[in-house]
């Protein structure tokens, strides 16, 4: 071959090579390497005050008008427990935060019992400091509130290509742009926010633990701003405070489904997996110590993309 001839075609292919690249990005509005990569840290003191605890948070966004999911861990457990379903969440289209708060001490249900005040006061402290009682007095700046705000205002600064402010308003948090998860005393957390701010949907793992003796927490049947049309459970029918949650869902508007191996098709979801004793089959309907198929996916892995679909909708 002649060599001009040879340098045109090798000229005119990595042209072509370039070109296509370039419209590879383009395909992608907004999207960027930087944009997909994994958070995690830590906030900074705010006012003199070290926040306690101060597990990392993990944050990763998704491009265009992706809402955000905000998972709060349960009592003991922090956000690096959650990774395979944040991981899930992300690879359905959601940019994801999971906030370390106030977890710690006993549970709600074992700090409040029969007291059904003592649920929504220790859950408002935890959110905004307000209500403190003898289980639970967070001061303001290291509530839930002021740690979501600071986490926005933290990605929004050192992670500007995941384009955080998208779910700031002039006010703070951009509450319709938000689906808040949580487990266990995380998800009682998640639907209390949502029960204050209307979001685009709410997702509770083993959830709300708030039902007693023939009673309910207050606050469950209090009015919600966001309808229960827009909140999505998911139980183990093993879980040691199984006969709790039912009632809760049902104060709260949610109705549950048969339970099946990997249910799918109502509000309330009940499997039937042996995870584990009744305390296990708590936690590993959603945590990383969750049941694995031979290929290393979650088995519920398609209940949680079915509950991830819903809220997306």
């Amino acid at each position: 071959m002649p060599l001009k001839r040879h340098r045109l075609l090798l000229i005119v292919a990595l042209t072509i090579t370039v070109c296509a690249v370039t419209l590879g990005m383009l395909a992608w509005p907004g999207h960027s390497a930087e944009a997909t990569e994994q958070v995690s840290f830590r906030l900074a003191p705010t006012h003199g005050h070290s926040l306690a605890p101060d597990a990392p948070n993990i944050a990763e966004s998704s491009p265009g008008d992706a809402p955000l999911l905000v998972f709060f861990p349960a009592t003991g457990a922090v956000p690096d427990h959650y990774t395979r379903f944040l991981d899930t969440a992300h690879a359905a289209g959601f940019s994801v935060l999971g906030v370390d708060y106030h977890n710690t001490g006993m549970s709600l249900a074992r700090s409040c019992g029969a007291n059904m005040s003592c649920y929504g006061d220790m859950l408002a402290n935890r959110f905004n400091g307000t209500t403190p009682t003898v289980y639970s007095h967070i001061a303001a700046n290291d509530a839930i509130l002021a740690r979501l705000d600071d986490s926005l205002s933290y990605l929004r600064a050192h992670d500007p290509d995941g384009d955080w402010q998208r779910y700031m308003g002039p006010s703070g948090v951009d509450w319709n742009r938000l689906v808040l998860a949580g487990h266990s005393q995380g998800g009682g957390e998640a639907e209390y926010i949502a029960h204050l701010h209307r979001v685009r949907g709410v997702l509770m793992f083993s959830a709300p633990a708030e039902g007693l003796d023939g009673q309910t927490a207050n606050w469950l049947t209090s009015h919600s701003a966001t309808p229960a049309t827009r909140v999505w459970a998911l139980d183990d029918v093993h879980d040691m405070y199984a006969a709790r949650i039912a009632p809760s869902w049902q104060a709260i508007g949610i109705a549950a489904g048969a339970p099946t191996r990997l249910p799918t098709g109502a509000h309330g979801l009940l499997t039937t997996l042996p995870l584990g004793t009744p305390g296990q089959s708590h936690g590993r309907v959603v945590t990383d110590k969750t049941p694995l198929e031979a290929n290393g996916t979650p088995v519920l892995e398609p209940v949680w993309r079915w509950m991830l679909a819903q809220v997306a909708a």
